[in-house]
């Protein structure tokens, strides 16, 4: 008996050191709730000392209004000896020798000793706890926007005002149900799932990322939403907080943004930081002739010239690094490319945009083709205009004196006639009249080469087919040259469709001046050509007659410019100046090649193409 005696007291020994050493308050009570043993964290939490609690009632340890059932508890506990968790799904309290209360936790585990069944009750003060859970109440609950916290199962376990105000439920109606009553219909099937996923990698993330997502309200209706999963550990196991977010706002103005850049009379193009496009409209197809599936997530590279993508990283890094709007590229021509690979003019506005995805950069680009073209022309207008104001010039330089000469000669001979007809000198009378029809004659043709100038380059004429082999020999013909000249002609001339007014006029002054400059009885006058370039083709008329000097090669196309005194050759020197201005006025030059000594090569160039009418060449394609 003796050594029994010693091993139970040993045991007891243990156990009560055990008890001690709990980081919790452990209180002991008997079948009748007397307290048998406390350890020093009961002392602690309570406020008693030990000699206060042992052989009292547990109730000391209870609030007033717990006391009451507290028997009925003890008693059930009694009936089914298990460890259990004591009042769960409701909140316990314990009383302090100073009558205030605190939050507890209480497990309560049965103890068979020789005394018979005790409970060893484990109390732990959660005021901590609790006030962290209402700090997170807190936070929760002044969330501007909805959050609703569900188990793993999907169950609500916590929702706040703003969850209230947009589902348009109550706390009461949402607390316990399934998290599927808040989504439309056709999202449900998939939702376990995704909830699955979720808690099978526990991380924050966007809900949905890539795609729409709806709520829907106690009426049925739905609205869009962003969602933000967190993860939290509670007491009870891992839950997830989900922060809701109605942005029908925010889609009514992206939906009024996208109109806005859809009804823009350019087109406009946003792309992200890294160049890649996210919306375009319909002007962007336009001009660009890409469908938008085709641009939508392509690098905006796509848009540009090959020779200026290599420094576009560039200049978009440069832009956003200092975000404010501008015109892209000024002082320097910019250009788009189409689908097809044609570039085009473009002017480009450039724009950042704060979205939820970060800074974008909004691009009008604006076609300018139109623009460049009335440039290019007003420029060609303005130096014709010079050309004639030039013309003008040279105009009163030879109206005031090359237009005097003969009105001098002419009234120096109506004196000479006075003079005989006074002296009765009657028989010089006849060679006097004789000059002054001559300089009648010659004022006459002065002013018929004016006219003719002044004609010269207007469309006279339709647009029509000439061979022109057969076209130069007939001009050569009709200017009855002296029987010891002929015209060569090279071969495989081209055939093509032009105005053949102005060409015949060139061609003739051509000719005319060939034969009419010759010093010798006999001379050969050659029409060669060559295409040019893909516009223009190149003609020449070249003789065997003297040659030009260099010195004077700019000087022939001078109006009334001749290299002879007028009285050796019959002209008034404007048939290399009427050759010039029609030449030019259809965007063609001229030019001459001699030596000085023998020989001289008159070159023109002539479009191949007139008023956007193609110019045919039939062998000449041969030649390309």
């Amino acid at each position: 008996m003796t050594d029994n005696t010693s091993d139970i007291k040993q045991t007891d020994d243990r156990f009560r050191q055990i008890v001690e050493a709990a980081p919790n308050a452990m209180v002991l009570v008997d079948k009748s709730g007397l307290i048998e043993m406390v350890n020093t964290q009961a002392e602690k939490i309570f406020g008693y000392n030990r000699a206060d609690l042992l052989g009292q009632s547990i109730d000391c340890l209870l609030p007033e209004r717990f006391r009451h059932h507290h028997p009925e508890h003890r008693a059930s506990f009694f009936s089914d000896l298990q460890p259990r968790a004591m009042g769960i799904g409701r909140d316990l309290y314990g009383r302090r020798k100073d009558g205030s209360e605190f939050p507890v936790e209480v497990g309560l585990n049965p103890i068979e000793t020789e005394d018979g069944i005790k409970v060893l009750s484990a109390i732990t003060d959660i005021s901590a706890r609790k006030r962290m859970e209402e700090r997170f109440r807190l936070v929760v609950e002044a969330a501007p926007n909805a959050m609703v916290m569900v188990d793993k199962s999907g169950l609500i376990e916590m929702v706040n005002t703003q969850a209230e105000k947009i589902f348009g439920y109550s706390r009461a109606e949402l607390l316990g149900q399934t998290i599927d009553c808040l989504l439309p219909e056709r999202f449900r099937h998939h939702h376990p799932q995704h909830r699955a996923s979720f808690f099978s990698d526990l991380q924050p993330r966007a809900m949905g990322i890539g795609r729409d997502l709806y709520g829907r309200r106690k009426d049925g209706s739905e609205f869009p939403v962003e969602v933000g999963l967190n993860p939290i550990e509670t007491e009870d196991g891992i839950k997830v907080l989900s922060a809701i977010t109605d942005i029908s706002a925010r889609k009514r103005m992206e939906e009024r943004f996208r109109l806005v850049v859809e009804a823009a009379p350019n087109a406009m193009v946003m792309v992200d930081k890294s160049g890649l496009i996210e919306m375009v409209n319909t002007q962007a197809e336009k001009i660009f002739g890409y469908s938008r599936e085709e641009l939508l997530g392509q690098s905006i590279d796509y848009l540009l010239p090959e020779r200026f993508r290599h420094h576009h990283p560039q200049h978009r890094a440069s832009f956003f690094s200092d975000l404010q709007p501008r015109a892209m590229g000024i002082g320097r021509d910019l250009y788009g490319r189409r689908k097809d690979g044609s570039e085009f003019p473009v002017e480009v506005g450039l724009n950042p945009i704060e979205t939820e995805d970060g800074i974008k950069v909004l691009s009008a680009i604006t076609d300018i083709s139109a623009r460049v073209k009335a440039s290019e022309k007003l420029a060609e207008h303005h130096d014709e205009l010079e050309r004639s104001n030039k013309e003008l010039a040279t105009f009163a330089y030879v109206a005031s004196h090359d237009l005097k000469s003969p009105l001098r000669g002419i009234f120096q001979i109506s004196q000479w006639i006075e003079e005989d007809l006074s002296n009765g000198n009657a028989a010089s009378i006849p060679s006097h009249m004789d000059l002054l029809r001559g300089r009648l004659l010659r004022m006459e043709h002065l002013l018929d080469d004016l006219l003719a100038y002044s004609r010269a380059g207007r469309l006279e004429g339709g647009i029509s087919q000439i061979d022109l082999g057969v076209l130069a020999q007939n001009i050569f013909e009709m200017q009855t040259p002296p029987d010891g000249f002929k015209l060569t002609i090279a071969d495989d001339l081209p055939i093509f469709t032009t105005l053949a007014t102005p060409l015949e006029q060139v061609l003739r002054n051509l000719f005319t001046n060939a034969i009419k400059h010759h010093d010798c009885l006999t001379g050969n006058i050659h029409l060669g050509w060559q295409i040019k370039n893909k516009d223009y083709y190149e003609f020449s008329v070249s003789d065997d007659g003297p040659g030009i000097p260099s010195a004077y090669h700019n000087r022939v196309f001078v109006m009334f410019q001749t290299l002879r005194p007028r009285d050796e050759v019959e002209g008034s020197g404007m048939g290399l100046a009427l050759v010039k201005k029609i030449v030019e006025t259809y965007g063609g030059r001229t030019s001459i090649v001699s030596d000085g000594k023998r020989g001289t090569s008159i070159h023109f160039t002539w479009p191949i193409k007139i008023d956007g009418k193609v110019s045919i060449a039939n062998n000449a394609q041969a030649k390309l």
